[in-house]
């Protein structure tokens, strides 16, 4: 028992584990199940690769909400009744398609799968709006644990021809506390982020035409909207990989009293190069209590130039909203140059009291899905120059165009996407492992304290049946002494006074009598009495010896014998039975009375009467002889050897004695007591 409790709680180190987890269910289960080494083995890896990839935010990273949409029902009517359609401009092979969940910041915090159904499909369509292939089929979606807005991510391969796709729920939640209107608390919610379709690099969704069906618009058109779907921005921020520390974290122009004090930036592609877009990153806001998109242009035209001109081309106008902490697209028909100059004409002022300025993180130049402006020299004008911000970083021009956004190396979104998708796996994965951890620690848990218990009650059973088998048998070999004491006496010791008894008998009738023979006599038939009470007490209780008023008679029939005497008691008395203990009290009190009729009394006459009730044994022995006078009644001495007897039996004694006329002695044993006993059942 001692090596087994030894065994579970010293199996493996403490420090192996936190000192959550080291228990000895654990260490126990490390010990012997295999499993539970490969898991940890697992575990390690997943933690190792799990710093290299992307992650969700928590914060609001601005922009728009998405698409939502209301609904009367949980489950549509049809398969196409809870469903929005994505029809991309021309159709094209689709490689790779992501949905982003739509979040929402409430009293209660945020809620990173808003209007998320818990289940849904998303099938290719051709130009027809007709299915031709279902990519995605999702289902119990609620009950994931670990997902908490991470997006989907569903590779086609072969990469399929399709003209569009949509989305289709089959089991929608309760629209939240979003409204006071009516009908929107009794409505269910349907929403996304944002839709992605890939075709390489190339988005195809976005800018689509989106169509809802069987729903009805969100009353939050600031926030909601059907062409938020395909409008690039999502909730889950820039696209970058954790790349570790990073100098440059962006460009800031000078503060500026309004916002149409103009700036600008100029790359220098070192060549003549083609090209038909741009892409902005916005800045990170550098206090927590700025908006996202802290920074970004609101209004701004774009031109090239080659060497030989001396002043920019033609300049294309731009407008566009804060788009939060996402990047911007702009595109335009293909041009050719070797400077692109942004001319920021308006500046982002969201405070009265708060300078304008114009930030970003990185800009890009597009030549399709490419980047050619990756290292190139920036210039610009009205800019702060190199600003130191927190910790080593710091802001400069050189920063547009470096490949880093605020946070990582900047990679494309499909890449982007995938490695948040693989995070995903991995965390699932990591949660699975961590599952089947503790449920093989509970296991063995079980099981050790199973053995334990078994263990624990063989120990205490050992505890319990030693002992009692142990005295049981101390018992035993106390009732075969006792036996064999009883046989003795009453072979050898007993046979010897009989024969004195005899030969006693028989000098007298040889020599005649005397007072030397009787007394002989006497003493013997005493003696014999005194061992057959000896040989009765020692004898173990059973059927075969007689009972003890049974006992108390044949005492009398031996020391009487020479008196007329008379024994009379009741039919409950018959049957009464006492412990060893009051049965030897009372014997010896009995033989004390008898002897005190015999050598002081001078009685002729004897009568001993007993009566026996569930509660009492009583016990009365009167003579006609001599008496006690009052003065020898008073004295200590007399009577002490009875009233010794009666103190140890707890019992009641009366002495009704005069001069002349006899004694009666009376002796009341309460039954049931400590020293006495329970009345014993009778015997058949």
């Amino acid at each position: 028992m001692r090596k087994l409790v030894a065994l579970l709680f010293s199996l493996l180190p403490a420090s192996w584990l936190s000192a959550e987890e080291a228990g000895w269910d654990y260490r126990l289960a490390r010990q012997f199940s295999g499993r539970v080494g490969e898991a940890e083995k697992s575990l390690e890896e997943i933690r190792a690769a799990l710093p290299a990839l992307p992650f969700v935010p928590v914060a609001d990273q601005g922009g728009t909400g998405g698409f939502a949409s209301l609904h009367l029902k949980a489950e549509p009517d049809q398969e196409a009744g809870h469903s929005v359609t994505i029809r991309f401009a021309t159709p094209s092979p689709v490689d790779l398609v992501a949905l982003v969940p739509a979040r929402r910041y409430a009293v209660q915090g945020l809620e990173p799968q808003f209007g998320m159904p818990d289940s849904f499909a998303v099938d290719l369509l051709d130009a027809e709006d007709k299915p031709i292939a279902r990519i995605a089929d999702e289902t119990n979606l609620w009950a994931d644990p670990v997902r908490a807005g991470h997006p989907f991510i569903f590779p086609v391969n072969p990469p399929m021809e399709a003209a569009g796709l949509r989305i289709s729920a089959r089991s929608l939640k309760p629209a939240p506390d979003i409204s006071d209107s009516p009908e929107v608390s009794n409505s269910f919610v349907h929403a996304w982020a944002e839709a992605f379709a890939f075709s390489g690099d190339r988005n195809l969704a976005q800018g689509s035409v989106v169509e809802l069906f069987g729903g009805s618009p969100l009353p939050a058109p600031w926030q909601w909207a059907n062409e938020f779907l395909v409008d690039g921005l999502t909730t889950l921020g820039l696209p970058e990989l954790p790349a570790g520390a990073h100098q440059n974290v962006g460009w800031m122009s000078e503060p500026k009293d309004t916002a149409n004090e103009g700036v600008w930036i100029e790359v220098d592609l070192g060549q003549v190069r083609e090209f038909d877009g741009l892409r902005f990153f916005p800045a990170k806001r550098p206090m927590s209590d700025l908006p996202s998109g802290f920074g970004f242009p609101r209004r701004f035209t774009v031109s090239a130039s080659s060497p030989a001109a001396t002043e920019p081309g033609a300049k294309t106008p731009m407008e566009i909203g804060n788009p939060g902490h996402n990047p911007v697209v702009v595109s335009f028909d293909r041009r050719s140059g070797q400077r692109v100059r942004v001319e920021v004409t308006q500046l982002w002022k969201a405070f009265e009291n708060y300078p304008a300025f114009a930030a970003l993180s990185e800009v890009e130049v597009l030549d399709g899905e490419k980047n050619i402006a990756i290292g190139a020299p920036v210039r610009a004008a009205g800019g702060m120059g190199t600003v130191f911000g927190s910790g080593s970083q710091y802001w400069s021009a050189a920063s547009l165009t470096d490949g880093f956004g605020p946070d990582g190396k900047i990679v494309s979104q499909r890449e982007w996407l995938l490695a948040l998708g693989h995070r995903l796996s991995l965390e699932q994965r990591q949660h699975a492992l961590r599952e089947e951890i503790r449920e093989t620690v509970a296991l063995w848990r079980r099981g050790g304290l199973i053995v334990a218990g078994i263990f624990g009650g063989l120990g205490l059973v050992l505890l319990v049946a030693l002992p009692i088998r142990y005295r049981l048998r101390e018992k035993r070999q106390l009732v075969e002494v006792r036996e064999r004491i009883a046989g003795d006496l009453h072979d050898e010791v007993g046979s010897n006074l009989g024969s004195i008894q005899m030969f006693a008998d028989l000098a007298e009738s040889h020599a005649g009598p005397s007072k030397e023979l009787k007394r002989i006599q006497r003493i013997a038939a005493e003696t014999v009495s005194a061992v057959r009470d000896i040989v009765w007490l020692l004898r173990p209780q059973g059927d075969h010896r007689i009972a003890t008023v049974e006992h108390l008679r044949e005492t009398c029939s031996i020391m009487l014998e020479p008196h007329d005497w008379k024994f009379t008691a009741n039919e409950a008395a018959w049957q009464c039975e006492m412990s060893d203990d009051a049965n030897r009290h009372l014997f010896l009190f009995f033989r004390e009375a008898l002897h005190n009729i015999l050598r002081h009394a001078n009685a002729s006459q004897v009568a001993i009467h007993i009566e026996c009730d569930p509660a009492h044994f009583r016990l009365r022995v009167s003579d006609d002889g001599s008496g006690i006078t009052p003065e020898k009644m008073a004295r200590p001495s007399t009577l002490r050897a009875l009233r010794k007897r009666v103190e140890a039996l707890g019992a009641g004694f009366e002495v009704n004695s005069e001069p002349g006329k006899g004694t009666v002695l009376d002796l009341d044993i309460p039954l049931g007591g400590k020293k006495t006993g329970r009345l014993a059942k009778p015997k058949p």
